[in-house]
């Protein structure tokens, strides 16, 4: 009897061991579901985080690529700079005045957006349609990577601005931003698509803050010598029909080369011997009309640098503004030798040279010229050289035979109010989503 009382416990004993082993074996199980359904969480947190932070720097990014175009050349439907045949960005989506500086978009808000880009690996592919003309953005897939995406809308506030607008970006971890403008939370969600949406100020830097209000301003003096003589034409009223203003004495000028507003005297016109013009540092003479000294106005976003070969600068200006560039930087002394058109009434260039500046022969510029040396310029033939707009000479000028500088209010107007650089309004940048 005492053998098998003793075989009864140890069979008792064993099922125990084995009721807590299970039991144990249930609480690990349960345990590791557990710390497994953690982690599975914490991974979807992380990824949510990861794909929300994508697409914020993909609308902060296209807030900056847009500041980037803005201050860009003439560019192709796919955003990319051309040599000729492009339009700048600036006034393919934007309707500025040269009136009043307003801006008002020329795409339809109805439509949101008006230029998309999605990121590939190292590669951003753009899109930049006609105003009105834009398409839903294709999807496109890399495999095992992310292909963000953001679309842009400029000045699409129905308030109109002047001098400034807005820029809202919206970033898509998505390849196709359109995906995250037509679902809403419930439909990105599933998808694992996140959004977010960025809108920025942007201030217009014009290009000549202070246009001068006469055909011809030489801080030095002015000779004139051959025949023909020198053309001045002024029959603006809002600038008095002023010809010229130098800081010399009075050369020799023939009145009938002189238009001014009509009834006003020819010699009421012109202003010689200005001793407050004369005595301005170069560095002063220069800010008086663009604002700020020559070594900080070639940090202007929209500058570009023009090099000029020996003997002929034409050809190069002709290029440089086929291609889009409005601000150009000569750096030295420039010479244009061939009967050239160089701008556009409507579309004026400025022209800055650092150094002196020599124009022989025929050619046409309609724009500002800016010689920050001497100007020597002469035409002994018979064929027409023209300057429509203003030139603005810090040292002394020679003109030789028979040329003409025509003013125009409307040139003018366009350099202060609609040709310039953009910047991003510091502190403006609000994460709307």
């Amino acid at each position: 009897m005492r053998r098998g009382f003793g075989v009864g416990r140890s069979a008792q004993n064993g099922a125990a061991t084995l009721v807590v082993v299970m039991v144990l074996f249930l609480v690990m199980a349960l345990l590791a579901a557990y710390a497994n359904r953690s982690l599975m969480f914490e991974q979807r947190i992380s990824g949510s985080y990861y794909r929300a932070s994508l697409a914020q720097e993909m609308a902060e990014g296209g807030v900056e690529w847009t500041v980037a175009m803005l201050n860009g050349t003439g560019i192709d439907a796919s955003c990319q700079p051309v040599s000729s045949g492009g339009t700048r960005f600036a006034d393919k989506y934007l309707a500025i005045s040269s009136v009043d500086r307003s801006v008002q978009s020329k795409t339809a808000a109805a439509l949101e957006f008006a230029v998309d880009c999605a990121r590939t690996g190292n590669t951003l592919v753009c899109r930049c349609p006609a105003p009105n003309d834009r398409t839903a953005q294709p999807a496109t897939t890399v495999q095992g990577l992310l292909v963000p995406s953001f679309g842009l809308a400029l000045g699409t506030d129905v308030t109109l601005h002047y001098g400034s607008f807005q820029v809202t970006s919206q970033g898509c971890s998505d390849s196709s931003v359109d995906n995250c403008r037509t679902d809403g939370a419930e439909g990105r969600s599933p998808k694992a698509i996140a959004t977010s949406v960025q809108t920025a100020s942007i201030a217009f830097i014009a290009a000549v803050p202070s246009s001068p209000a006469s055909p011809l301003t030489v801080k030095g003096s002015l000779t004139t010598t051959g025949s023909g003589g020198l053309g001045l034409h002024n029959t603006d009223p809002a600038s008095s029909g002023l010809l010229v203003v130098s800081g010399g004495t009075a050369p020799a000028l023939v009145d009938a080369r002189m238009d001014s507003v009509p009834g006003t005297p020819p010699a009421q016109a012109r202003i010689f011997d200005d001793a407050g013009l004369s005595s301005l540092s170069a560095d002063w003479f220069f800010r008086t009309y663009m604002g700020m000294a020559p070594s900080r106005y070639q940090n202007h976003p929209s500058l570009r640098v023009v090099t000029c070969p020996a003997g002929d600068c034409g050809p190069a200006l002709q290029a440089a503004y086929a291609a889009g560039q409005r601000i150009l930087w000569i750096a030295g002394p420039m010479t244009i030798a061939s009967n050239v058109v160089i701008g556009a009434v409507n579309d004026p260039p400025l022209i800055i040279v650092n150094g002196n500046v020599v124009l022989s022969g025929p050619m046409q510029i309609n724009g500002m010229l800016v010689a920050l040396g001497d100007l020597a310029w002469s035409n002994t033939g018979g064929l027409t050289s023209l300057i429509t707009g203003m030139v603005l000479v810090q040292g002394d000028m020679t003109a030789t035979g028979s040329m003409d500088i025509q003013y125009l209010q409307s040139i003018a107007n366009q350099l202060r109010n609609r040709q310039g650089s953009y910047a991003r309004v510091s502190g403006s940048l609000i994460d709307a989503d």
